[in-house]
């Protein structure tokens, strides 16, 4: 995995400094394409960046 500051992998990324943090932070949630592209930026796998999160699910949406 590359080492990176959020401004060098917002710049990677095409995306502001400060949605990088609201992703980080679970305020917002990025399309698919985002993600492959902050995983390509990080020369990791997909499945390797997504590997820890954990779900929260709303039972009125089950």
């Amino acid at each position: 995995m590359r080492k990176l500051t959020q401004t060098e992998l917002a710049n990677l990324v095409w995306k502001d400094r400060q949605y990088l943090y609201k992703i980080e932070k679970g305020k917002v949630n990025p399309s698919i394409f985002t993600l492959a592209l902050i995983a390509l930026a990080l020369e990791i796998s997909l499945s390797e960046l997504l590997k820890d999160v954990v779900l929260e699910h709303d039972q009125n949406y089950l």
